[in-house]
């Protein structure tokens, strides 16, 4: 199964306090964007020239280190599976630091892994209200949304975080399991997966072994 939660909490969890996104580092130059590892040309779903950078990340407010110190805390405690922990360390980063949505996203993963969903829901939308470029807070709505069946809204997520920043590599992966898996977008699933591809600094094997069954049913069935 291609389960995404597991993947984005293991990204997250190695993040700095409210740099939710990928590294810049990781952001692939020009070069990169033009072709995928194969020679392929760029995805159409990927504007031209090279990537701009995350817009998240060039908004993230200046932290004190009292704050950095109990985010860094939490993210201890989540790696550690202490949930209560992580929740209490959360809830009062977000009390005294309201503006610091990558502690609201990270809470809303404590409560997704508590099976609390309603509250993980709360916090996600508080991760965005705090800074609408927060692209990792609007895929964890997209799959909490996907996991509740309620696809359309999942979708409606994804799409949201690929509009502030199409070269979010989460947000085109999620969005190609999304339509290969559950709403039977072939076609648009396939130039998801080629968008994540080619945005990453080395390809994902598992993904393109997504893509090659994709082509298979595509060409098997003339699409």
């Amino acid at each position: 199964m291609r389960s995404t939660s597991a993947w984005l909490l293991a990204l997250l969890l190695v993040l700095t306090a409210c740099s939710s996104g990928p590294k810049k580092a990781e952001i692939p130059d020009a070069e990169q964007v033009a072709t995928d590892a194969t020679g392929q040309p760029q995805s159409p779903l990927l504007p031209p020239g090279p990537a701009t950078p995350n817009p998240y990340l060039a908004s993230k407010p200046s932290i004190n280190r009292q704050a950095q110190q109990l985010f860094n805390d939490a993210i201890a405690a989540m790696a550690k599976k202490q949930w209560p922990q992580a929740e209490n360390l959360l809830t009062r980063v977000t009390t005294q630091y309201p503006n610091l949505s990558g502690a609201y996203l990270n809470l809303g993963l404590v409560y997704q892994a508590k099976g609390e969903l309603d509250k993980a829901e709360q916090a996600l939308n508080q991760a965005v209200a705090a800074n609408a470029n927060n692209l990792d807070a609007y895929n964890q709505l997209g799959i909490l949304k996907r996991e509740a069946g309620d696809f359309a809204a999942a979708e409606e997520q994804y799409k949201k975080a690929l509009a502030i920043w199409p070269f979010h590599p989460a947000s085109h992966r999620n969005l190609g399991i999304l339509y290969d898996l559950y709403m039977g977008k072939s076609e648009q699933a396939l130039q998801h997966y080629q968008a994540y591809q080619q945005l990453l600094p080395e390809p994902d094997k598992l993904v393109n072994g997504w893509i090659v069954d994709l082509e298979r049913r595509l060409g098997a069935s003339g699409g």
